[in-house]
């Protein structure tokens, strides 16, 4: 009997050790892998505030190179951001139903549009110095932030990246950093979260950051005087 006790003994305790290190382990792997992806819808609204011109030369619009960082959303075109618990872990991904680099370059073409600018859409090609393209300007470049998220500090969308405009033969003519970033105004934040605010707030980005380069003073200039 002795003997037996004596085994059940250290047999419990071997066990609770073995719980004890295995428990954080298991609510580790249960955030990485517990949670679904969050879907959501990139759709380009019009902004009234952007404003035609007279004369613009027609432009063509190529895919922008994904320059995004290390956290696995590069070369993912699916992949636009995540939730986040407090210690940095992601609980679920954030991705859309259609690749965020041809979406952009729609959305460009809807905002050229809105400018009173032709444009010809290259959704599936990036631009190689010294393409044949029939339009006497390009423009291209590299996006750096395409994501909503989620974090201990609350959410946030930003998009951002490096604009290049090249003429006709190839030439550069200017190449400047866009940033849209945004987080939610207190009302907003009180009426809606989850999914569905993260899919608006990336939405405004978007449209912020195509505002931003259609309207830009330098490339309106260029695109005067290409005419």
């Amino acid at each position: 009997m002795l003997i037996g006790t004596g085994y059940d003994s250290r047999g419990g305790d071997h066990m609770r050790g073995l719980a004890t290190w295995f428990a954080p382990l298991a609510l580790i792997l249960s955030l990485l892998t517990g949670c679904a992806d969050l879907k959501v819808n990139l759709h380009y609204a019009q902004d009234t505030t952007i404003e035609r011109v007279t004369t613009g030369a027609p432009i063509t619009v190529f895919r922008f190179a994904d320059a995004r960082g290390s956290e696995g959303d590069k070369g993912d075109v699916y992949r636009v951001g995540g939730v986040y618990n407090g210690y940095g872990m992601r609980l679920s991904k954030i991705v859309t139903a259609a690749p965020w680099p041809e979406v952009l370059v729609r959305d460009l073409g809807a905002g050229f549009t809105q400018r009173g600018v032709q444009t010809v859409l290259m959704q599936d090609r990036m631009y190689e110095k010294g393409s044949a393209v029939t339009t006497p300007l390009v423009l291209t470049g590299e996006i750096r932030n395409f994501s909503a998220e989620n974090r201990w500090a609350g959410y946030l969308a930003h998009v951002s990246g490096i604009v290049r405009l090249y003429d006709q033969s190839g030439t550069m003519l200017y190449e400047k950093p866009v940033s849209a970033r945004l987080r939610p105004s207190d009302g907003e934040f009180q009426t809606v979260t989850g999914q569905e605010l993260l899919e608006r707030m990336l939405n405004r980005a978007v449209a912020d950051f195509v505002r931003q380069v259609v309207t830009d003073a330098d490339l309106t200039q260029r695109l005067v005087a290409a005419r």
